[in-house]
């Protein structure tokens, strides 16, 4: 067939403005009908519902077929897919396009930015299922870039329904979290300061990253013995074990923000360690921890609310800590980054089950476990559970891993390898203030939702109730908005 490209813009019989394709080997089609461009473009939006809400669409053209199904699905919102920035500018030159390129519910995306924008745009919370459609001549002579572009779909969907997932499970946890440890952030310590006392350390220690894996059993004699030589960084499911064999750590990292991390805490609570929370983390345990070691300082790990609350003032007000796919590995070596070292180890971060145990001994699951056992339902039985609730991979006849526990696996070393140093340059953090945020939030969300059916999709007030959004269920943007400015307002 060869390869297309666009050539030339004519004029149908009905005297709309139509693209025109050449190949490699002189041979030229048109895109859309050349006798009535308008009346095809009918056929094409059709096929379609008139609830759906958001649509991919392969093959910009004319747009004649895009305009169309706006005119039947006027909320909807559309993602135009073309094989190249150049394309889309040659294809701007017709009026219907240009007029599509203006319109708020429509953007234009080249082939190599689809999964870039679709992330960007598509909400699953809002706009429910994704409809996909190509237009049919587009899909014929730009066959490559037709099963390309599904594969990037494909993939974002994925990335995206996985996403979807955790905030339809956490969504509310998370938000009463915030806004329950934004009450309590004025009590907790300044990041800067924290920083500037350890940074002396930073040159001198290796960062010790504990997490709670099997290995870390193994591991313990030689942490007890090196101990001047680690600045001792401990996951939150780790921090327990480490205590119950005498090793204080200096800082401790949560972003769980289930009510059993709690647990974590159940230990003595030291004066000298430093805890680093999320402001997606339970709520208890950075009450516990402000209570009793007064020690606390929150973070953000990418929550749009946590983010907005950083940043409302115009000045970051928390320390960015990344936690990759969400895990609190990736967190706490996040943080030792920012807080200066250079030499970080890890200890028990397995991803994997190693001689049929989860985790290291001294965490709370083993308590919990062992305090539950009876003869017809023992500890090993609630811990087989556990690691075979989804399919295993193995990986040597001692171990055995999942899915999910290998791309946490890869999200750290990619993290680990691609993760810039953190600037020492940067501007120093503010001061929160409740009452500044507060005013500040509830105003930007009343502007946002304007009523129940005239809100502002695009607005970052917007996007941090997503989440919430995800647990409530589709149509729910009203709702979330009410929850939300009520729990703020009593905060």
């Amino acid at each position: 067939m060869g390869d297309y490209f666009y050539s030339q813009i004519i004029e149908a019989k009905d005297k709309s403005l139509i693209p025109l394709c050449k190949n490699t080997a002189g041979q030229e089609v048109s895109l859309h009908s050349k006798y009535n461009p308008v009346r095809e473009a009918e056929g094409f939006a059709a096929q379609t519902e008139p609830d759906c809400l958001f649509f991919v669409i392969l093959g910009l053209a004319g747009g004649y077929h895009i305009q169309k199904i706006l005119e039947k699905c006027s909320k909807a919102k559309i993602l135009a897919v073309e094989i190249s920035q150049n394309a889309i500018e040659f294809l701007s030159q017709i009026p219907c396009a240009k007029n599509l390129e203006a319109d708020k519910r429509v953007t234009f995306t080249s082939l190599e930015n689809l999964e870039q924008n679709l992330l960007a745009k598509y909400k699953p919370a809002i706009h429910g299922n994704l409809t996909i459609l190509s237009l049919r001549q587009w899909e014929n002579i730009f066959q490559t870039e037709a099963e390309l572009a599904k594969a990037k779909i494909t993939g974002a969907i994925k990335l995206l329904a996985s996403d979807f997932s955790v905030q339809s499970h956490f969504g509310k946890i998370w938000q009463k979290n915030i806004l329950s440890n934004l009450s309590l952030a004025e009590k907790t310590r300044g990041f800067d300061e924290v920083k500037k006392s350890i940074l002396p350390l930073a040159t001198q220690k290796t960062a010790a990253i504990i997490a709670a894996g099997p290995s870390l059993n193994e591991k313990i004699r030689l942490l007890r013995e090196n101990r001047e030589k680690y600045f001792i960084i401990a996951t939150d499911t780790a921090f327990s074990a480490l205590t119950k064999q005498k090793i204080e750590s200096d800082a401790v990292v949560s972003i769980d923000g289930q009510m059993i991390s709690h647990q974590h805490y159940m230990e003595e609570i030291s004066r000298n360690t430093l805890f680093f929370f999320d402001l997606c983390a339970n709520s208890a345990s950075v009450r516990k921890a402000v209570e009793k070691s007064g020690n606390v300082i929150l973070a953000e790990t990418g929550h749009p609310l946590a983010q907005y609350a950083s940043f409302f003032s115009g000045t970051q007000n928390f320390i960015h800590l990344e936690a990759g796919s969400g895990t609190v590995t990736i967190a706490a070596a996040s943080l030792a980054k920012s807080l200066g070292f250079k030499k970080i180890e890890f200890f028990g971060a397995d991803f994997s089950y190693i001689d049929g145990k989860p985790y290291t001994r001294g965490t709370y699951l083993e308590s919990q476990f062992h305090s539950k056992s009876t003869r017809l339902s023992t500890a090993e039985k609630s811990y087989s559970t556990l690691m075979y609730r989804t399919p295993v991979i193995k990986l040597s006849d001692n171990k055995i891993t999942t899915e999910i526990l290998e791309a946490y696996k890869n999200s750290l070393e990619d993290f680990m390898t691609k993760s810039k140093p953190v600037s020492d340059a940067r501007n120093k953090l503010g001061k929160f203030n409740l009452n500044d945020f507060k005013s500040k939030y509830c105003k930007d969300l009343r502007i946002t939702f304007k009523s129940e059916n005239d809100m502002d999709e695009d607005s970052f007030t917007f996007t941090t109730l997503l989440p919430l959004m995800a647990k409530l269920g589709k149509g729910s943007a009203f709702l979330a908005y009410l929850k939300t400015l009520r729990y703020t307002e009593r905060v």
